[in-house]
């Protein structure tokens, strides 16, 4: 009984797994015919045949599995059901992944038109809200976070040198975010309408987010209340 059932339920999965790529393919079919679906696939066709390979093979297990207990095959079962896991697992991973990136892009897109960006000549920092943060490369520990508060001054103009802690930054670049409405991520809020921040660098290059792979000591100045006095002129 539990070996017809397994069985059964690797035909559905065979069937749903060929239901869902020929709906797929039906779109681009009817617009193009096959000049139009290899134009979908075949750019990247092993990919493609690797991820049709992998939400497939849950069914080829599955048929293995039931006649492994069909044989009451321990060695059978044991191999089957561990690869059954196994295939499940990465097709879960090949469904969540991509949802998730479309997640984060689509997030991304709506919150576009929601803040104004500019680089200003100075700036008026209020409530004392400006924070240098340090990236520090060290090799053996390395380590990313504030370095303090005091030494910033109320107002800061390009070419200024702020000296914090014993780390000095050259305002080279004073980068201002206008909210123009809240500003939601991943379920944290970033903004609220309004608001106004501003991030200051000596170099581009040195923003907390211009490159995640970049290992180079940087230092950086966040204001989390900020009033622009005048725009940059360059």
């Amino acid at each position: 009984m539990l070996a017809r059932a397994v069985k059964v339920l690797a035909w559905i999965w065979l069937f749903a797994v060929c239901a869902v790529i020929l709906v797929a393919s039906a779109s681009p079919w009817s617009q193009g015919g096959f000049a139009a679906l290899w134009k979908l696939v075949g750019q990247d066709l092993v990919m493609n045949g690797v991820f049709v390979g992998l939400t497939l093979a849950p069914a080829l297990f599955l048929a293995t599995l039931a006649r492994g207990i069909h044989e009451k095959h321990r060695g059978k079962i044991l191999r089957s059901s561990a690869a059954l896991v196994v295939s499940l697992t990465a097709v879960t991973l090949i469904i969540l992944v991509p949802v998730r990136l479309a997640k984060n892009e689509t997030q991304q897109a709506q919150q576009a038109g929601k803040a104004r960006e500019y680089e200003a000549q100075s700036i008026r920092v209020k409530d004392q809200s400006a924070t240098l943060y340090q990236y520090n490369a060290d090799v053996i520990r390395p380590s990313l976070g504030p370095v303090g508060t005091v030494g910033i001054p109320e107002s800061i103009q390009i070419g200024d040198a702020i000296t914090v802690n014993g780390h000095t930054l050259r305002a080279q670049h004073i980068l201002v975010k206008e909210i123009l409405s809240d500003i939601n991520y991943d379920g944290h809020a970033l903004g609220k309408a309004g608001e106004t921040q501003c991030v200051i660098v000596e170099s581009l290059k040195n923003l907390p987010d211009a490159d995640q792979n970049d290992t180079r000591d940087r230092l950086w100045i966040v204001v989390e209340k900020c009033v622009p006095i005048a725009a940059a002129t360059r």
